[in-house]
C-alpha cells in the first residue's frame, strides 16, 4: 500500500475520530452543565500549557526526573481508570529506588485517620467507604483508586489526603483548594525532604498557574516539582497525523515536564460519559419514581457501540450500516428476558454462565449486545466482533463446543484487532499471564478451565506448527461456557499479535480485510486458521530484522 493511499485512509479516521470526540464532550458537558466563569478560566491555563512545543520522549526521560525531583504532581481524569494505572505504573517502578509518600486528592485531610486505619488493614474496604463517604464526598468509582491504596499497603507508603471538600458541598473555591493542598505538601517535604511526593491530583490542577504557583508562593525550603499530564487530545492528533500515535507514549516540554499519552482522546471521554450515563440517569430516574417498586433502570450504550462501530469502519475503509445494533447492559431486566427467548436450551445455559461471569456476548443473527462491563476496551471488542460478522457474513452463533472452539478463537483474534484501531494501546495478556493466574488457583477450582484449555490449545498449535503433527487437545473442559472464556484468552493474544504487525507496516489493511472476509463456515477453516497462525510466526521472525523502530531520544 502506497504512501499517498495510507495518508488518505489515515485522514478519513482521524476525522472520523474529531467529529465522535466532540460529539461526546458535547454529551458529557450537557449532562455537568454549563461551565461557570471560574472554570472556564481556570481551565485555559491548563491549555494553554498544554499547547507549548513538546518534543517525542521516553518513559526512561520520566524515570530519571522521578529519581531527582522532591515533589511529582500527577495529573488524573477521576473517571477514567487508566488515568490512575499511569501513576501506579510510575510508582511501581520507582518505589525500590526512592521512600514515598503518596498524595491524594481523592482523599478529605479530615479523613486521614480512617486512611491510616485501612492501610494498617485494621478496617475493610466496607467500613473505609462507609466512614470517608466515599460515593457522596469523592463519587468516581473506588475500584479505579483501590490498586493505589494496595500498592501503598504492600509497599508501606503512607498516604495523605490532599482535599478540603468539593466545591459546592464545602464551599471551597477551586484555588482554595489548590493553596490547602499546597500547603499539606509544602508541609511534607519540610519534614520529608529525603522522600518522593508524589501526588495525583486532578489534571486541571497541575496546570503551570494553579497548584506550582502555589508552592512556590509558600516559600521554605528550596523543592524541585515535576508535572505529569496526561492524553494531552491536542498531542495525540499531532502525532497521529504523522502515524506516530501507536508507537509514542511520552512527550516533553522540559525536563522537568511531561505528558504520557496513555489512551486515545476518545477512550477517556467515552469513559467518561459512560460514568455519568450510569450515575445521573440512575438518580434523575429514581427521582421520577412512584415508589420503590415502580424503579426500573438500566442504562442503553447502543449510541456508543455505533460510535466505536463508525470508528473502526473508517480505519480499515468499508462502509457498515448500525441501525440493527441493540444493546443491552447489566441492570437491564430486557436483557435477562431476551436471554430467555433467543437461546435454545443448548445454549441457554453458556449465556447464563458468561452473565455470571462478567462477560458479554454478541450475536449477529438478532443483533443483540450484552455488554457486561461499562468499559470503552469491552465495547469495542463487541463492536469489531459486529464488523468481523459483517465482513465474514456469519450470522450463527458458534457455541456448539469443542468443534466451534477455533472458530471463536479466530473471532475473539479479529474482535481484538479491530479494538486495537480505537484503542492502540490496549494489551492483550501473554501466555506467562496465563500460567501465573493458574498458578493462583486451587487445583480443584472449576475456574481454572479456561486457562487450561487456553494453555492447551496454545501446546496444540505449536505442535502442529513447527512439527506438522495434527494434535487433538487433551483437555477437556467440564463447563462448556469455558470454551469462550478460553478463546478470549487465546484470540486477544492472537489479535495483538497482527495488530503489531500492521503497527510495523508488515501487513496492511488489505490483508487485515482479507482475514476479515474469511468465511468460518468453510470445510477448510480449521486449516486456514493453523495456515494464519504459521505465517503468523513467519512474519513475526521475518519482521524484526525488516522493521527498524522509531528512536525517540
Amino acid at each position: 500500500m502506497g504512501s499517498r493511499r495510507i495518508a488518505e485512509i489515515s485522514k478519513s479516521w482521524l476525522q472520523e475520530c474529531r467529529e465522535i470526540l466532540l460529539k461526546t464532550q458535547n454529551q458529557v458537558r450537557l449532562y455537568l452543565g454549563e461551565e461557570t466563569p471560574e472554570i472556564k478560566k481556570y481551565a485555559s491555563f491548563y491549555h494553554q500549557d498544554l499547547a507549548r512545543d513538546w518534543a517525542i520522549s521516553d518513559w526512561d526521560d520520566v524515570f530519571t526526573c522521578l529519581y531527582q525531583v522532591d515533589v511529582a504532581l500527577g495529573g488524573d481524569f477521576h473517571p477514567f481508570a487508566q488515568s490512575q494505572r499511569a501513576h501506579l505504573r510510575l510508582l511501581r517502578k520507582i518505589v525500590g529506588e526512592r521512600q514515598l509518600i503518596l498524595a491524594l486528592e481523592c482523599v478529605n485531610v479530615q479523613d486521614q485517620s480512617w486512611v491510616d486505619q485501612y492501610l494498617a488493614g485494621s478496617i475493610d474496604d466496607e467500613t473505609f467507604l462507609k466512614q470517608v463517604n466515599w460515593e457522596q464526598v469523592w463519587g468516581f468509582p473506588w475500584t479505579h483508586y483501590r490498586p493505589l491504596f494496595e500498592f501503598a499497603r504492600k509497599n508501606q507508603v503512607r498516604i495523605v489526603g490532599l482535599n478540603i471538600g468539593v466545591g459546592e458541598h464545602t464551599g471551597q473555591g477551586l484555588e482554595a483548594r489548590d493553596h490547602a493542598a499546597a500547603k499539606i505538601i509544602r508541609e511534607l517535604h519540610e519534614t520529608h525532604d529525603d522522600h518522593l511526593i508524589y501526588a495525583v491530583y486532578g489534571d486541571w490542577h497541575i496546570a503551570e498557574n494553579h497548584l506550582p504557583r502555589q508552592l512556590d508562593a509558600l516559600g521554605g525550603k528550596p523543592m524541585d516539582v515535576a508535572s505529569i499530564y496526561l492524553n494531552s487530545e491536542e498531542i495525540y492528533f499531532s502525532l497521529a497525523q504523522k502515524d506516530l500515535e501507536a508507537r509514542v507514549e511520552v512527550v516533553r516540554f522540559n525536563d522537568r515536564q511531561f505528558c504520557l499519552l496513555t489512551s486515545p482522546p476518545w477512550v477517556k471521554w467515552h469513559s467518561y460519559l459512560m460514568y455519568l450515563e450510569e450515575n445521573f440517569d440512575v438518580d434523575l430516574e429514581w427521582d421520577e419514581a412512584d415508589d420503590e417498586e415502580d424503579f426500573d433502570w438500566h442504562v442503553d450504550h447502543t449510541d456508543h457501540v455505533r460510535d466505536l462501530v463508525r470508528m473502526i469502519a473508517a480505519a480499515i475503509e468499508v462502509s457498515i450500516k448500525v441501525d440493527d445494533i441493540e444493546v443491552y447492559s447489566l441492570g437491564d431486566p430486557q436483557a435477562h428476558y431476551a436471554v430467555e427467548k433467543m437461546f435454545s436450551n443448548q445454549h441457554l445455559s453458556i449465556a447464563r454462565a458468561l452473565i455470571r461471569n462478567d462477560m458479554g456476548f454478541y450475536l449477529p443473527h438478532e443483533g443483540f449486545f450484552y455488554l457486561s462491563k461499562s468499559t470503552v476496551n469491552h465495547a469495542a471488542s463487541l463492536a469489531g466482533q459486529f464488523v468481523h460478522a459483517k465482513i465474514s457474513s456469519r450470522d450463527q452463533i458458534l457455541w456448539s463446543f469443542p468443534d466451534d472452539f477455533k472458530k471463536m478463537i479466530w473471532v475473539e483474534a479479529m474482535a481484538f484487532l479491530l479494538s486495537k484501531f480505537i484503542n492502540p494501546k490496549r494489551k492483550s495478556q501473554s501466555m506467562a499471564d496465563l500460567k501465573k493466574q493458574l498458578e493462583a488457583f486451587d487445583k480443584r477450582d472449576h475456574g481454572r478451565e479456561p486457562l487450561l484449555l487456553a494453555l492447551d490449545q496454545k501446546m496444540v498449535e505449536l505442535l502442529h506448527i513447527y512439527s506438522e503433527k495434527r494434535v487433538e487437545q487433551t483437555y477437556v473442559p467440564v463447563n462448556k461456557s469455558s470454551y469462550l472464556m478460553a478463546a478470549k484468552f487465546s484470540g486477544e493474544i492472537v489479535g495483538d499479535r497482527f495488530f503489531k504487525l500492521y503497527q510495523k507496516k508488515i501487513i496492511d489493511i488489505i490483508e487485515i480485510r482479507s482475514l476479515l472476509q474469511k468465511d468460518l463456515s468453510s470445510k477448510d477453516f480449521d486449516s486456514y486458521y493453523m495456515a494464519q497462525l504459521k505465517k503468523l510466526d513467519q512474519l513475526e521472525s521475518e519482521g524484526i530484522d525488516q522493521y527498524e523502530p522509531v528512536v525517540f531520544k
